[in-house]
């Protein structure tokens, strides 16, 4: 763990910079990594390229912007509506995630919402309705101790 494969040592550093903070300049990675800022900028339009930088967004703190509650929600779907469901549930609002996954359930879903009233009602008023969908389970957070996308 904490490196990249297929990447050398200078591509997860400056991935890690780019994690880390965002805004970090071309010249404070350059210095950092010891190369010039066109070397960095290449490297960063390669990684782009690849597909391993996939974008640049704000970090936001869910309980400041209103979403106070974070709930996860085991769907169990029948497996040939899977994929209709999912692609229905990333268009909802407050949905951050949707994973297929092995066991009883077949959709991992994780939900933020203002309070549990807006969890249930998700659940009970439209994902429970989905056709396909047989029973939601939810587990609702009580605290969060780290949350990122990856720890490089």
């Amino acid at each position: 763990m904490g490196t990249i494969q297929n990447l050398d040592e200078i591509d997860n550093k400056i991935l890690k910079m780019l994690v880390e903070d965002g805004r970090a300049t071309l010249n404070e990675m350059a210095d950092e990594v010891r190369l010039s800022t066109s070397g960095v900028r290449r490297r960063i339009e390669i990684l782009e390229e690849k597909g391993v930088l996939k974008g640049y967004t704000a970090k936001l703190d869910p309980k400041k912007a209103g979403y106070s509650i974070t709930a996860f929600l085991n769907v169990d779907v029948k497996s040939s509506e899977a994929g209709r469901v999912a692609g229905t549930l990333t268009r909802c609002k407050g949905v951050c995630e949707v994973h297929k996954t092995t066991g009883n359930h077949g959709l991992l879903v994780k939900v933020r919402a203002k309070d549990r009233a807006d969890i249930s009602e998700f659940v009970e008023d439209r994902v429970s309705t989905y056709q396909g969908v047989k029973d939601v389970d939810i587990t609702m957070t009580i605290e969060t101790y780290k949350e990122d996308f990856i720890d490089i």
